[in-house]
């Protein structure tokens, strides 16, 4: 079976280029890479002391399950230098799984859609340029219109960055 994911990049440390685009080369090894959104300039969530980000989301389709990606994607977030110094602190990399298609999973330390994407304009601008169609929500509502009423306020910017 072939899952459909769409993951979250994120970068606050230099070189925050680099490590989203290793990210992007690790991955690559557990599945194929459909689609890339833009590379976006954002301010930190949760923890706001701290540098603005490089965020990006990446359609990808893998055979691993859930259970076994977030693994994989915990050993490649330790292989490129992560180090968890608090929650929403500063990070080297951070992968989340945002969605799976056909999916829900409930369990303590994965819950797939991302329990915050809803709320999060730095998945949702992303996510929407992928697929501005595709629910998150569990509720049936397009990316597209999440995204306008969103009550986030940090700043998310579109960067002319090749990757």
């Amino acid at each position: 079976m072939i899952y459909n994911y769409f993951l979250g990049l994120g970068s606050n440390i230099e070189p925050r280029l680099n490590y989203l685009q290793t990210a992007l080369l690790k991955l690559a090894a557990f599945g194929r890479i459909k689609h890339k959104s833009s590379i976006y300039n954002t301010q930190a969530w949760g923890e706001t002391e701290q540098d603005d980000f490089y965020n990006a989301i990446i359609e990808f389709d893998s055979a691993l399950p859930p259970r076994v990606l977030l693994e994989t994607i915990k050993k490649i977030e330790a292989e490129i230098g992560r180090r968890s110094i608090s929650h929403w602190g500063p990070r080297e990399i951070d992968i989340d799984i945002i969605y799976c298609r056909n999916m829900t999973v409930r369990e303590a330390d994965l819950i797939i859609p991302h329990r915050y994407a809803a709320e999060r304009r730095f998945i949702l601008a992303p996510l929407s340029e992928l697929d501005e169609n595709l629910s998150i929500d569990g509720r049936g509502t397009p990316v597209r219109q999440t995204l306008s009423s969103c009550r986030d306020s940090a700043q998310v910017s579109k960067l002319d960055l090749a990757w």
